[in-house]
């Protein structure tokens, strides 16, 4: 959040759209359907999200790495 630049005021929208893409997505608890499909009995719409720049750590873990080698390269999701 801090990243993308996005104001604090918003940070309690990021934690709602979270929690709707979290109900969205398709479980393998629920057969691969989505809690939305599950309790509306439609297909979920994605038309409706939005996307902005974030600051991740993508992970680089193999088995030849020792305590203080990289662990994850930065990079940015659009």
């Amino acid at each position: 959040m801090i990243q993308s630049y996005l104001l604090k005021i918003y940070w309690s929208y990021s934690v709602i759209h979270v929690a709707h893409i979290i109900n969205i997505l398709p479980t393998p608890v629920l057969n691969y359907s989505s809690p939305h499909e599950m309790l509306f009995k439609t297909d979920a719409d994605f038309n409706g999200l939005k996307v902005f720049r974030s600051l991740y750590y993508a992970s680089t873990l193999s088995t030849n790495k020792r305590k203080f080698d990289l662990r994850a390269s930065k990079c940015v999701f659009y």
